[in-house]
């Protein structure tokens, strides 16, 4: 090599030079920057400093793909590289060999980190499998994102509601960014002349649905809009589930009648599979039939919001200029009749993300913390990994003076974490579909499309990538700290393993880092578990202990009259009352917990409510003595009586609610009111009851008046019956009476009153039941990371440990010495967690109720148990340290 002699003015850039050298493998790192500052110093002389400069520079950006596998942070270049120990196919199918070995040498090690790690692989794959069947799978129709629901609410921010008939019109009429729109109105209904009478779940709906949802009949032809005017011919298509159902696919069903509702009906079509008209309100329950909704229902009130809407966006419309649109024809409608229309919005959603994006949401957040408890799990084995590869130091050098390269190390070392997280994914995978087996049945009713929950192939992709995501995780960090210690050392140790201050840190930062999303698990749990435990201890305002429901619904022109309907309640009621054990019975429109219709209310003596800012009230009709049989307290007046319904002035009856509400401070008692603010009918109230929740038990409790039936706004009902013991051996006892009754009639969906409440807070339930799962998986990780990694440190400072025993320190002094080390961890982990608790409670808010999503105590209390775990994981080996004879310890040296 020839003699540099080029002065200071020509070396290169230092910063640059160092560069160089990181970049350069040691064997070629002298000649390489011998030859750089020769070409640099020429450079410099010929071109000027400058120009010297910028090619020094270029020559070290080329440089940095070839030098990435010589930097620390090129541990998988250095790994599969061709050079420095090899990464052909036959090296990693020997190390890939010599870690299935390593594993079956250490059964027990191996078992705790593939169990380990399946438990977070399958905990993520089960949950991803229900929040993709629940939420990330679209509406079976032809372009779904482009449909839309259209609901109303008021100025004050209220939403949602349906539409009137005489709104939808003008919305059809004057609307721009919608290609079809379409008003329906989902119920059930009685379906007669197939076998016994039942009730199933259909839709009235205007002819432009089908268009809408974009998928041709099956079979004949869908409904048009001369459907839709009230004729003889009344008509009804059919959905593929039910034709298969009731006329076991029969091709020759076009031209055939059914009974629906008393009336006889043709079947002009039959729909294919996926087809369905998307109903805001269904929550994903399918129809089984879709009739013609007639015209003269859309000419109904203004006041009746009754009517969801759904439309798809025209081409070259979007979300936002929909709302524009429909936002100005309400402006106009407003303008031209503000008697009716003061302060009606519209809202504009997507009709998926309406349907399922609140309930997405909770599942997405269930999903991340099931990721967390993933997260804990590759720490907790990459602790142990760190640990482990301590004690395989001797191993590891010798290896070393053998030959093995740094790469070599590294690539024996990441194959056994391969193959171990290779084992943990295909064990994830079989919990995973244990666990999506049993969730299919706890998923409650509330959660749509629950029934369609299983493992597909887009879950076992994800596994794959959780099972990637585990291997990098708990194998690169480790592989390369083991690789990159001082062999020498080990080498004089004998293969007893050498203390590394930097891989104890970094050990210890994984079990920080465990403790502290473990706090946030934990402190999610409790905080789930004081909501849950708020719920169930309020009062609902009824007793649900011994009372049996069931819905009857009389249809058909037998039952056209409101005093028809009441004389059928009437008998059903008195023949169900006779049977033995049922101590009383009674009739209602609607259960509590299961919402209701409501209207607006006006208090005799006050002005005239303006529209849209009346006082809301939820109404019930009810035959019988109702409050006697759900329990529900008579707190003033009295209850109602046949006689109510015949009077000049209705009497009713309202909830403590309404009483504060409109007279508060003054009896209630004699005063009057109207549920119709234009020309009012008054009602006299005659007694005041106890509140009851009329929705989900943590909505408020509203306002409630309970009419005669006669004269309410129901047809249908819910017969509620208290017994004397257990409910369920009377039901057939209870179909015969309602059969005697009319046997046409079904009655349909038997359910406790304990079962309605059980059914509203399974939800809630489950959430809870899974974040208290995963806080006690967090824990129990916890415990397991400590306690092994605790267990690696105190083997390797055996011998320190018997050298202060010997000279005269006792094994409390050793055991306070490792538990200050775990205190001290467990502090870190816990103010770094209780930020991360912090962070969360915004999350975590949607989810609680009654409770404070940041709760102080809770995360105290939550950080105690962590502390506890840690204090346990290391008191157990540093007691088995302490009671080992240091003459032992030391001639097993």
């Amino acid at each position: 090599m020839k003699k540099r002699t080029h002065g200071p003015d020509f070396r290169p850039p230092r910063g640059w030079e160092r560069a160089l050298r990181r970049l350069t493998p040691a064997r070629h790192r002298d000649a390489a920057l011998g030859d750089a500052a020769e070409e640099f110093a020429l450079r410099a002389h010929r071109d000027g400093r400058d120009a010297a400069a910028a090619w020094y520079r270029r020559q070290v950006c080329a440089s940095v793909m070839p030098g990435v596998r010589h930097l620390g942070t090129g541990v998988a270049a250095n790994m599969l590289a061709g050079r420095e120990g090899g990464g052909t196919m036959s090296d990693w199918t020997r190390d890939l060999a010599l870690g299935g070995r390593s594993i079956v040498k250490r059964p027990f090690f191996s078992a705790m980190i593939v169990g380990t790690l399946g438990l977070g692989v399958g905990t993520v794959t089960a949950l991803f499998g229900v929040f993709r069947a629940v939420y990330l799978e679209p509406l079976p129709i032809p372009e779904p994102d482009e449909v839309v629901v259209v609901m109303e609410g008021s100025a004050r921010g209220g939403c949602c509601s349906g539409a009137s008939g005489p709104d939808y019109v003008d919305w059809r009429e004057r609307q721009r960014a919608f290609s079809e729109i379409a008003a329906f109105s989902p119920r059930s209904m009685t379906l007669t002349g197939l076998g016994a009478a039942e009730r199933v779940y259909a839709t009235l709906t205007t002819a432009s649905a089908f268009p809408l949802v974009g998928l041709p009949p099956l079979l004949g032809r869908w409904l048009v809009d001369a459907d839709e005017r009230p004729d003889d011919a009344q008509v009804v298509v059919l959905s593929h589930h039910f034709w298969i159902r009731a006329f076991g696919a029969d091709s020759a069903v076009i031209g055939r009648s059914i009974d629906v509702e008393g009336l006889g009906r043709t079947v002009v079509g039959v729909m294919p599979p996926d087809f369905d008209i998307p109903s805001p309100w269904g929550r994903g329950r399918q129809h089984e039939f879709y009739l013609p909704l007639s015209r003269a229902a859309l000419e109904g009130p203004r006041d009746g919001h009754r009517f969801p809407v759904a439309a798809r966006l025209a081409s070259g419309s979007s979300l936002a200029s929909a709302q524009a649109d429909m936002e100005g024809i309400v402006r106009e409608i407003e303008i031209a009749d503000p008697a009716l229309h003061a302060g009606r919005r519209a809202r504009v959603f997507r009709l998926h993300e309406y349907l399922f994006g609140e309930i997405g949401d909770q599942l997405l957040l269930m999903l991340g913390a099931a990721g967390l408890v993933l997260v804990i799990a590759c720490g907790n084995v990459a602790g142990l990994q760190i640990a482990r590869a301590t004690v395989r130091e001797g191993e590891l050098a010798v290896r070393t003076a053998l030959g093995a390269s740094r790469g070599a190390l590294m690539r024996l070392l990441f194959s056994e974490s391969l193959l171990l997280a290779g084992l943990g994914g295909v064990l994830g995978v079989a919990l995973a579909r244990l666990a999506v087996g049993g969730l299919g049945y706890v998923l409650p009713p509330s959660i749509p499309r629950a029934d369609a929950v299983a493992i597909a192939p887009t879950d076992l992709i994800v596994a794959v990538a959780m099972t990637g995501f585990a291997a990098l995780a708990f194998g690169v960090l480790p592989a390369f700290l083991a690789a990159r210690g001082p062999m020498a050392a080990a080498v004089k140790e004998a293969g007893y393993g050498t203390r590394s201050q930097g891989k104890e840190r970094v050990r210890d930062l994984f079990i920080v880092l465990q403790i502290a999303l473990g706090l946030v698990l934990v402190n999610g749990a409790g905080l789930l578990v004081r909501s849950y435990a708020t719920l169930r201890a309020q009062d609902q305002g009824f007793d649900a202990d011994g009372v049996l429901t069931f819905s009857l619904s009389p249809t058909g022109p037998r039952y056209d009259t409101a005093p028809a309907r009441q004389a059928l309640f009437d008998q059903v009621i008195e023949r169900i009352g006779a049977l033995r054990g049922v101590r009383s019975a009674s009739m209602v429109s609607k259960l509590p917990l299961n919402g209701g219709q409501n209207g607006s209310v006006w208090i005799e003596g006050r002005p005239r409510p303006v529209p849209g800012q009346a006082t809301l009230v939820e109404v019930s009709s009810v035959v019988g003595a109702y409050f006697e049989v759900m329990g529900i307290p008579l707190l003033a007046g009295r209850t109602l009586v046949p006689d109510d319904s015949a009077t000049a002035s209705v009497g009713v009856v309202i909830n403590e609610t309404l009483a504060e509400v409109g007279w508060p401070g003054e009896s209630p008692i004699g005063r009057r009111l109207s549920l119709d603010t234009e020309a009012p009918d008054w009602l006299t109230v005659v007694g005041v009851v106890g509140s009851v929740r009329q929705w989900r038990p943590e909505d408020p409790i509203l306002s409630e008046i309970y009419l005669p039936y006669s004269k309410g706004w129901a047809r249908a009902g819910y017969i509620a019956a208290r017994l004397n013991g257990d409910p369920l051996p009377l039901v057939e006892e209870i179909r015969a009476a309602v059969a005697t009754a009319d046997p046409a009639l079904p009655a349909v969906g038997f359910r406790t009153m304990t079962d309605v409440v059980e059914n509203d807070f399974a939800q809630r339930r489950l959430y809870t039941t899974l974040l208290g799962l995963f806080g006690g998986i967090a824990l129990l990780l916890a415990a397991a990371g400590i306690y092994g990694t605790v267990s690696y440190y105190v083997a390797l400072r055996t011998r320190e440990f018997s050298i202060r025993m010997s000279l005269g320190s006792g094994g409390l002094r050793v055991v306070a010495l490792v538990l200050r080390r775990g205190g001290r961890l467990a502090l870190s982990g816990v103010m770094l967690g209780t930020v991360g608790a912090w962070l969360s409670a915004s999350l975590i808010d949607t989810l609680v109720y009654g409770v404070a999503a940041w709760h102080l105590p809770t995360v105290a209390l939550g950080a105690l148990s962590l502390v506890c775990v840690v204090l346990l994981g290391s008191w157990l080996p540093a007691r088995r340290a302490a009671a080992v004879s240091p003459m032992t310890a030391l001639r097993a040296e």
